[in-house]
């Protein structure tokens, strides 16, 4: 039978990369030791600069994401390393965030991170984390996107990265109806400063009718440090800095963001623009990610909806390893792998975790991970009870 442990003091670290720095920042980070990189493919968000080309098609450059399973007391040296490789200290290079775990249990099998492998030590430090950040997620339909890009960049984030995600839920509670909704979804993916998610947030879930049945979810997530320089705006003409680089600027002059609320400096009458209900708004939630082989992903989400979950999100992970094979051509082979995403309230989590390890055990699957943080606020369609509750 497989055995899973406890992993104490783990996080994930996450960067949004262009794709042309994804190659180097990969190679650096495995020469060092570390033992495995997971990539999944997105893309950026860019609109016109133009008031009148508001409306045209966003840009979408193309972007990588670079996950990373890793002890606390690793993650500053990785992030750094990232940081220093990928150059994000520049304009529009990409974003770096560690989120941590409330558990972690891997298999026995699992290729989990090894302390003491990673052999990256700094001599010099000049890039400084910002403290607190907030991540939104959005999963909706891909016929909903380019209305959420567009309204979370209009209230104050940078470019959103969006990459594809299967969801399960309703469409497989409808019988022969589900033929009419599909799986396909995309996951919309911000990190704002404090000051700016409740606007994005409430903006996100306006554009996404997320409390209407069927069409998605938002949720929030605490960020313990990061580095966010994506650009949002595409332009055209030459200037020696754009607004969000002086918003930067005057944000690090400042030491914070509060000067944005000073209603001497500005005052804006369109600040209720986006208020939004918060009937089906939770709190507290716990993000539950199952990481297992591909193949195995919908079995374990429709043993989790037979326990009683009431939806699932997977998304397709390339699992890249330091000893992997090498083509004859210069790359790397990946192994397909697959995250599956539940969100659950906090009573539900310890008993969701303990079936997810059985259902393994049972079912004899390789190789697979459990981990989960926290979601600060959630937005769904509840229903009437229990929106009413």
């Amino acid at each position: 039978m497989k055995n899973f442990k406890e992993n104490e003091n783990f996080s994930v670290v996450t960067a949004i990369l262009p794709r042309q720095s994804v190659s180097p920042v990969l190679d650096e980070i495995l020469n060092f030791g570390a033992p495995h990189v997971i990539t999944v493919d997105a893309r950026g968000s860019l609109i016109k600069e133009k008031w009148y080309q508001f409306f045209l098609p966003t840009l979408s450059p193309e972007q990588e994401i670079l996950h990373f399973l890793v002890p606390n007391s690793e993650a500053d040296s990785l992030m750094e390393q990232i940081a220093m490789t990928g150059n994000l200290s520049s304009f529009g290079s990409g974003s770096i965030f560690v989120t941590e775990c409330l558990h972690m249990l891997a298999a026995d099998d699992f290729p989990l991170w090894e302390l003491g492998k990673y052999r990256y030590k700094s001599d010099s430090f000049d890039i400084r984390f910002k403290n607190d950040l907030v991540a939104l997620f959005h999963i909706a339909d891909k016929d909903e996107s380019s209305s959420i890009l567009r309204a979370a960049i209009k209230a104050g984030s940078q470019g959103p990265t969006v990459s594809y995600i299967q969801g399960y839920g309703l469409r497989d509670r409808l019988g022969l109806l589900r033929i009419t909704k599909q799986h396909e979804k995309e996951l919309i993916a911000v990190i704002v400063d404090p000051y700016d998610a409740q606007a994005v947030f409430e903006a996100m879930a306006k554009a996404g009718r997320v409390d209407q049945p069927g069409r998605g979810l938002l949720y929030q997530v605490p960020i313990s440090r990061g580095l966010i320089n994506l650009a949002s705006v595409f332009n055209s003409a030459k200037h020696s800095a754009s607004i969000q680089q002086i918003v930067r600027a005057i944000d690090q002059m400042n030491g914070d963001t509060q000067w944005r609320a000073n209603p001497l400096i500005v005052h804006d009458s369109n600040s209720n623009e986006f208020k939004n209900s918060s009937k089906s708004e939770t709190r507290d939630s716990i993000v539950i990610n199952v990481l297992c082989h591909r193949k195995d992903t919908e079995t374990v989400v429709h043993k989790a909806m037979n326990f009683g979950v009431s939806g699932a999100s997977i998304q397709n992970w390339r699992f890249t390893e330091s000893n992997c094979q090498i083509t004859k051509g210069g790359r790397r082979v990946n192994r397909e792998f697959g995250c599956i995403l539940f969100i659950t309230n906090k009573e539900k989590v310890d008993g969701l975790i303990r079936f997810i390890q059985i259902s393994v055990k049972e079912l004899d699957l390789k190789e697979c991970c459990i981990f989960s943080y926290k979601a600060s606020m959630a937005k769904t369609f509840l229903g009437k009870k229990k929106a009413q509750s």
